[in-house]
């Protein structure tokens, strides 16, 4: 991938609207909710490089007053100085062309502040005050970086069929009771974990290329080469495939702009069914635009910002129910956040259950009995060979990623055991106040961090000592 034409970097300040507050009836994608953060960044895509200039504008929306930003340079995982980003096991489908490594240079850094210091042995930006940011005081630094992505299958990088930009960018680290939450990243599970904020990028399409990215986004032509600005609010994060190969059909769809990038077109219509089934089950879907890709890709698929990843590997039968769980990420993760580096069972079990609502919903009953079916006999088989092998298995659902042995081991917590523990959930509740409580569940926290507290408080609002159950299960082995 080529562009002729090197712009110059302009830094443009972000104004920020006068925003509405959540209607408490439903998460509307037409109104403006507040955000503390906005970043807008502006990508120079070369062959053998990306240079990016990004202005983050941060709004200090906590109770505390902050003496440093810290953001997460998740690409720098992706560096020949940093282990890799995946497991042994995972490694050969990863990098089948052999292990590949990326590359991340900050250059400068301009704003209001005392200093700016990256470490790359821990991929944080750390930007020290020159004076404590009070509550609802605000603040602008301008980075100038440049990327180079590895040669994978994993969520960053590019192959013969797609550039995936996802994580690329500095990222702010999620803010919890004024402090900056983060860990190292990890090969097992989601390592990425953020508050919301609003995003404008500008890119340039190399010629011949096709996209998918998050957000509402307006093609020009700019010195004969063509560029997209894609703009989305109160989103986790920011993404953006790129494929020389792929074709992109585009549809509108009760009101959302869906795009997909690949050559399945059965995953549009799988796309729409479940946009309508989780709207009317949760809550109205929360923003007004949905990509999709089908690309390769080491795991089923991937969720981020009004945007689903896809393998292109998939069986027929698989493509839906992994099509469908990844837009009910939309609904766990994106809009309802949680904390995904202590607890990742809240979203992924609860994405898990929700696809098995979707089939029941959508009249596959049988497709949705199977699905239940098989987490119990999964985590039956895990038991059991823990014991087998005389390695008791320890349970337990919260906890840090680096606390699971490997991919199985979280694989068969995380989902199964989670979803497992939704159907009893279910059975105590009845299908119906348990659709009360999750629709409660995501009207209140939407664009938030929730807490295990503030799901455990939807569910017993709706029946009481409901959370003792789930306390059970998340708590013992």
């Amino acid at each position: 991938m080529k562009t002729n034409i090197r712009i110059i970097f302009i830094f443009v300040c972000i104004l920020l609207c006068a925003l509405c507050a959540l209607p408490f009836t439903a998460c509307e994608k037409t109104e403006d909710v507040q955000s503390g953060t906005s970043y807008s960044i502006w990508l120079d895509i070369y062959e053998d490089k990306i240079e990016c200039t990004q202005k983050t504008t941060f709004v200090n929306n906590s109770e505390y007053p902050l003496d440093e930003l810290i953001f997460n340079v998740y690409a720098n995982a992706y560096s020949l100085t940093s282990p890799l980003p995946c497991t042994p096991q995972e490694e050969a489908d990863a990098y089948p062309n052999g292990v590949s490594f990326g590359k991340f240079e900050l250059k400068s850094a301009y704003g209001d502040f005392a200093s700016c210091f990256y470490d790359a042995t821990t991929s944080l930006i750390t930007v020290t005050l020159s004076s404590p940011l009070l509550p609802t005081q605000e603040i602008d630094v301008d980075l100038v970086y440049s990327i180079v992505p590895p040669n994978t299958n994993l969520r960053y990088g590019f192959n013969d069929t797609c550039l995936s930009l996802t994580g690329f960018y500095p990222q702010l680290c999620a803010l919890r009771d004024g402090e900056w939450f983060y860990r190292d990243f990890s090969p097992i599970g989601d390592p990425y974990f953020s508050d919301t904020a609003n995003y404008e990028v500008h890119f340039n399409l190399p010629e011949d290329c096709e996209y998918a990215a998050s957000g509402k986004c307006i093609e020009q032509e700019k010195n004969g080469e063509a560029w997209i600005t894609a703009t989305a609010d109160n989103i986790r994060d920011f993404a953006l495939i790129i494929s020389p190969v792929l074709s992109k059909t585009s549809v509108t769809h009760n009101g959302v702009d869906i795009s997909y990038l690949g050559e399945n077109t059965e995953v549009i219509e799988y796309a729409k069914k479940a946009l309508d089934f989780f709207s009317d089950y949760f809550g109205d879907y929360a923003y007004d635009s949905l990509a999709l890709a089908s690309v390769p890709f080491v795991a089923g698929g991937m969720e981020y910002g009004a945007l689903c990843v896809i393998s292109d590997e998939l069986s027929n039968t698989d493509i839906e129910s992994v099509t469908a769980h990844e837009i009910a990420h939309q609904w766990w993760y994106s809009a309802v956040g949680s904390n995904n580096l202590t607890d990742a069972w809240q979203d992924e079990g609860l994405a898990e259950y929700s696809t098995y609502l979707y089939f029941v919903g959508t009249d596959r009953k049988e497709y949705a009995a199977a699905l239940l079916n098989n987490a119990y006999v999964q985590y039956s088989n895990f038991v059991e060979l823990g014991q087998k092998v005389g390695e008791p298995v320890k349970g337990m659902l919260a906890g840090e990623l680096d606390s699971f042995a490997s991919n199985y081991h979280y694989t068969n917590l995380t989902y199964n055991k989670a979803f497992i523990m939704w159907d009893y959930v279910n059975m105590t509740m009845s299908a119906q106040t348990l659709k009360d409580a999750l629709a409660y569940y995501y009207k209140q926290n939407a664009f938030s961090v929730a807490s295990p507290d503030d799901l455990y408080l939807a569910l017993d609002k709706y029946k009481s000592g409901t959370s003792k159950l789930m306390i059970s299960w998340i708590k013992n082995c």
